[in-house]
């Protein structure tokens, strides 16, 4: 028989332990470059994002920068000019001024103007009075015409084209009438009954040729008349008994009686 080669444990145990460890290894690596690999794809796209550059809708031309005396600028052959890429949604950062070009300084706003100081021991300025308003003008009185006087006031009224006044009731007024017969050239008397009794609040009409030329009302038994010459019809109402005389001018004392 032959003879077996004696065995070894600690040898074996050695070897698969290299072994594990080794796959171990290669497993740890595998995970690793996985993990990376997918890190990296994670932030690609942000990175795209974030370095993509930002173009304005509306972009404001940069000025050349001056070209040296003598030379001329000529674009390189076979060189294109890179598309504008697409505006984007994206918030538009304020425009920087190209490089080596100074921003326009703003305008600053203009001075204000500081009051100057009044100078010490100056009196303070006082402002002027307002102006005063002129003084009202006094109004002229009105002119109030006087009242008529009383119905029964022996006074001269004026009836159409006749002056006429009443009274006598009163013996001081047939003394007044008396007095004033003279200035009329017509006068008539109104009594009743058989004894002459004074009459008065007659009304009396004056017509002539069928025209009324004068209408009033005697406050007392004798009226004095001072009318344009002619004669007249009168026509006297008391208490609804109306008479009727024809007078001229010049007559004095034509006595109506009821």
């Amino acid at each position: 028989m032959p003879q077996l080669l004696p065995f070894a444990p600690t040898r074996s145990l050695e070897v698969v332990e290299a072994r594990l460890a080794r796959r171990t290894r290669v497993k740890r690596l595998v995970i690793a470059l996985g993990a990376g690999a997918v890190a990296l794809l994670a932030i690609m796209p942000a990175a795209s994002h974030a370095q993509a550059p930002v173009v304005d809708a509306n972009p404001v031309p940069a000025a050349p920068a001056p070209a040296a005396p003598g030379s001329t600028m000529a674009p390189t052959p076979g060189a294109t000019m890179p598309a504008a890429p697409p505006a984007s949604t994206m918030p538009l950062p304020a425009a920087q001024p190209a490089p080596g070009m100074t921003a326009p300084a703003t305008a600053a706003p203009p001075p204000t103007a500081s009051p100057l100081p009044a100078p010490t021991g100056a009196p303070p300025a006082v402002p002027a009075p307002p102006p005063m308003a002129a003084p009202a003008q006094p109004r002229p009185p009105l002119t109030v015409p006087p009242p008529p006087p009383p119905r029964d006031a022996m006074v001269q009224r004026q009836a159409g084209s006749v002056a006429y006044i009443c009274g006598g009731v009163a013996e001081d007024e047939q003394v007044a009438l008396q007095s004033q017969a003279r200035k009329y050239n017509l006068s008539l008397l109104f009594t009743q009954g058989a004894r002459g009794e004074y009459l008065s609040d007659v009304d009396v009409k004056l017509t002539r040729g069928g025209r009324e030329i004068a209408s009033f009302v005697a406050d007392g038994p004798r009226c004095l008349l001072k009318a344009p010459s002619g004669t007249y019809n009168v026509r006297a109402t008391y208490q609804g008994r109306t008479k009727t005389a024809t007078v001229s001018t010049g007559s004095k004392n034509a006595q109506m009686r009821w």
